[in-house]
């Protein structure tokens, strides 16, 4: 992995303008401050010559050098525009050099990639990536689920190289990654959490190449203790039969399942398709879900979702309504299981959906 730092570089004089060595202590404050910012610098003594009439004034100074991670330029660089000013008034210079070297990239083994997320495995203990390590950390790690997701910033099919190029940012590191592309030259390349801005028409029919996995990182979410958005199924075992039941869906889970079982996921299901509306600016009060022997409908202004399944008993079918009822109020008011949420999410292809559905709009304005 290649991380994208910026490299800051400061001369800092360590005499005034009479020639007068500053205090060391000044000096030090000045480097601490800077090391308390951004966790390290590096300092090098210089020595420079220029001319001042018939004079050369010889200056010593040490040059700073200053690794910053890149998550936002204009942020360092307001940090750095401030620390000059008040090096210049510190010092009483009337200028204080501070330049940004063009950025660079630092590799990255695993293990620092892991370590940068913040996970804490002992630096003595040999070969660290090992499958118990990973699942230790995923299970001790409270706000790993909010680490672990990412933007992608670039996404390009380098002929020449005959690689896909993919950068993308996760907890303020950019991160590089190259792909042997041996892909049909055709196919189009789409990054997972941006396909809803680029999904549109003219991907019709075309291969099609997505980089990533959704929003978040399904590990994560599949080394969570599955959650669901109404409970979990043991609650509803008082509707199942003495056998297993048919019940059929367009779905990965279609096939012979327990009615305790198909309710809490039938129920994502529908829910995740009035979430889709509501993103798409319907209001709640347009939004129509009815529940019959055949499956569901969810109607919103001109979309129509249809989740087929077979649903004999009547009062199977006026639980999964209840329960709907009860995630649509939970998610309305902001009280549902985030984890719950992002699982339903990922299982029911929720970012695919979304995709096509702005793509219907794009078709509909060509």
């Amino acid at each position: 992995m290649e991380k994208t730092i910026e490299c800051w570089k400061i001369i800092l004089p360590l005499q005034d303008n009479q020639q007068r060595a500053f205090l060391d202590t000044l000096i030090g404050s000045i480097k601490s401050k800077i090391v308390s910012e951004f966790g390290g610098l590096t300092s090098y003594n210089v020595v420079g010559y220029w001319k001042s009439r018939e004079q050369v004034i010889v200056d010593k100074s040490i040059e700073i050098v200053v690794d910053v991670p890149v998550r936002d330029h204009n942020q360092s660089s307001s940090y750095f525009i401030q620390l000059k000013n008040e090096l210049m008034k510190e010092l009483g210079q009337e200028k204080v050099y501070v330049t940004c070297v063009e950025s660079k990239s630092e590799l990255l083994s695993v293990d620092e990639f892991l370590r940068e997320l913040g996970f804490e495995i002992p630096i003595e203990q040999p070969q660290l990536l090992t499958q118990e390590n990973i699942d230790r950390l995923v299970s001790e790690s409270s706000n790993l689920r909010l680490r672990s997701g990412y933007k992608t910033l670039r996404l390009v099919r380098d002929a020449e190289l005959g690689k896909i190029i993919w950068e993308r940012e996760i907890l303020g590191i950019k991160l590089k990654t190259e792909i042997e592309d041996n892909y049909p030259k055709d196919a189009i390349v789409l990054s997972a959490d941006n396909l809803e801005n680029y999904f549109s028409e003219g991907v019709f029919g075309k291969p099609l190449i997505i980089i990533g996995d959704y929003e978040y990182q399904s590990y994560v979410l599949d080394k969570e203790k599955r959650r669901y958005i109404v409970g979990d199924p043991a609650i509803f075992r008082e509707f199942d039969k003495s056998d297993k039941e048919p019940l059929f869906g367009p779905h990965a889970w279609h096939g012979v399942v327990r009615t305790s079982e198909f309710i809490p996921i039938f129920v994502e299901q529908v829910f995740i398709n009035y979430i889709l509306l509501r993103e798409k600016g319907i209001s709640k009060e347009e939004i129509k879900i009815n529940v019959g022997s055949d499956g569901s409908m969810q109607i919103g202004g001109s979309i129509i979702f249809m989740c087929p399944a077979i649903i004999i008993d009547k009062k199977v079918q006026e639980i999964i309504l209840e329960n709907i009822k009860k995630a649509v109020v939970m998610y309305e008011n902001g009280k549902i299981d985030a984890i719950a949420l992002l699982q339903a999410k990922v299982k029911n292809r929720f970012n695919e959906k979304k995709a096509f559905i702005s793509s219907l709009g794009t078709k509909k304005n060509n």
